[in-house]
């Protein structure tokens, strides 16, 4: 029995939905020195430890920052405390230098051949993956780059990265002043993302739900469009109960779609390559019928 809708595969299968994928993609590469990327928690714990140790004022706060979810200001206090410049050689060591390669997830993904995909993900993982299907056959565009709409309409497979990348780490968008200011700079980027919200039907994989950006796009999507069409979250099994789910669909306007848990999460590659051939057979079936 399949866990994937009905509504889903056909937009996929016409290209009309958008892969956002974030953290719990990436943490399945592994470098050459056999580490995995961390999440912002681990990441910014380890980063907190260079202020000093865990029984430190400041360190204690900043713990609680993180354990809370504050992940924003927990970054923002860090690189004020180790100042801005050690903060960004750490970002760098961790999600560039270890030289992290595509794991099957990322390929499997790629196959879904969706023309639009967007990661708040600072590494380049996902585009490694492409570039094995040849130079070409993925545009990567930055959240702070002006031609985005141009690159959609000009029907290329593109990669949006909403905060940034890691090859210019003093444009990453890791801080609350970061985000006030992104939004701020560049609305037209925000507004390019609500548009496709309207438009398209997204799916995201990896993510979580207190993420801001993906908080803050689907509560706007929800109170802007109250009619408009619910989005889909895949999640494992037993992450949310069922009072929660109810809250979380409602007032971010998505649907849950819910694979095995497992520790080390395999049933999601799974789920996601029998999704690959539900689409392949909606293809041909829209072939056949010629209702694109």
């Amino acid at each position: 029995m399949t866990i994937w809708p009905k509504d889903l595969v056909h937009s996929i299968a016409c290209r009309r939905c958008v892969l956002f994928f974030g953290a719990g993609v990436s943490m399945n590469s592994v470098g050459n020195d056999g580490v995995r990327p961390p999440s912002w928690s681990a990441f910014l714990l380890e980063a907190a430890g260079q202020i000093g140790p865990p029984g430190k004022k400041i360190v204690k706060e900043i713990t609680a920052l993180i354990k809370s979810g504050d992940f924003l200001t927990a970054a923002e206090v860090i690189r004020n405390e180790i100042k801005p410049e050690n903060f960004r050689n750490l970002v760098k060591a961790r999600f560039h230098t270890p030289d992290f390669k595509a794991a099957p997830i990322h390929k499997i993904l790629f196959n879904l051949d969706l023309r639009i995909a967007i990661t708040p993900n600072f590494d380049s993982i996902y585009e490694t993956a492409a570039g094995e299907r040849g130079a070409g056959a993925l545009t990567t565009k930055i959240y702070h780059d002006d031609d985005i709409a141009d690159c959609l309409r000009r029907h290329e497979r593109v990669l949006i990265k909403s905060h940034g990348t890691v090859s210019s780490a003093n444009k990453l968008i890791f801080t609350r002043t970061d985000y006030a200011k992104a939004r701020n700079e560049h609305g037209q980027f925000y507004e390019l993302l609500d548009a496709l919200l309207r438009t398209h039907t997204f799916i995201f994989v990896g993510c979580g739900v207190n993420d801001p950006d993906i908080r803050s796009l689907l509560e706007n999507y929800r109170y802007r469009h109250p009619y408009g069409q619910s989005h889909y979250f895949v999640t494992a099994s037993k992450s949310f109960g069922a009072e929660v789910k109810t809250v979380l669909s409602e007032s971010l306007k998505i649907n849950f779609v819910e694979y095995l848990a497992t520790k080390d999460h395999v049933n999601l590659s799974k789920e996601l390559q029998a999704l690959i051939d539900l689409v392949e057979l909606e293809r041909i079936e829209l072939s056949k019928n010629q209702s694109w």
